[in-house]
């Protein structure tokens, strides 16, 4: 009787032990197919999140392209440059104009006196002559600044009268950067020159 109980304990054991296997088996089968479909479904998230924000830019850049501001602002850069038009060109001439006017005014008078009681002018010498050439050297203008200047007056949509009138103010305001240290005094060469000069004048006297 005790051999026979034995035999069950041994039975039940060895399938409660098949049955504990089969279960963890099962358990670990569960696991993995619960891995592989969580990974499923982000891998399907992720997909449809790109899916989502490519169809988004698509979309952005195709009312990026269909905006007339973005068609217009492309066929100008397609466009060639265009050629001077004929208010540009009035205006270039009325500024070169008002340029010989400039020159004509900025150079000396040598005409002969109307009035008896007043003295007639003298004759320029050539320090007169280099401190004109000086002061006229100092006004700084060129085609391609008139023609700059023109063709922003002409773009923003100035009459070519006023535009002749604001092109004669400007001609001559500009100076080149070189004037800016060609002009600026030295007070280190005069103090050395009025040094020098009182040394002179000490030696004279001495003398």
């Amino acid at each position: 009787m005790s051999e026979e109980l034995d035999d069950i304990g041994r039975e039940t054991a060895a399938m409660m032990k098949t049955m504990l296997q089969i279960a963890t088996l099962v358990a670990l089968k569960t696991r993995e197919r619960g891995q592989k479909e969580a990974e499923a479904r982000a891998k399907l998230t992720e997909a449809k999140i790109k899916e989502a924000r490519e169809a988004q830019i698509r979309e952005a850049r195709e009312s990026k392209s269909k905006d007339p501001r973005n068609i217009e602002l492309a066929q100008l850069i397609s466009r060639p440059a265009p050629e001077k038009t004929l208010g540009q060109e009035k205006v270039m001439g009325l500024a070169q104009q008002a340029t010989a006017t400039v020159e004509r005014e900025s150079m000396p008078y040598r005409g002969v006196s109307l009035h008896k009681d007043r003295p007639s002018l003298p004759a320029p010498t050539g320090g007169s002559v280099a401190a004109a050439a000086a002061k006229a050297a100092i006004r700084y203008d060129s085609p391609e600044r008139r023609a700059a200047l023109a063709a922003h007056l002409a773009k923003i949509g100035i009459a070519p009268e006023i535009a002749a009138v604001r092109m004669f103010m400007e001609i001559g305001q500009a100076k080149p950067p070189i004037e800016a240290i060609r002009t600026r005094p030295e007070p280190g060469l005069e103090i050395l020159t009025g040094k020098d000069q009182e040394r002179t004048r000490g030696l004279e006297r001495t003398r």
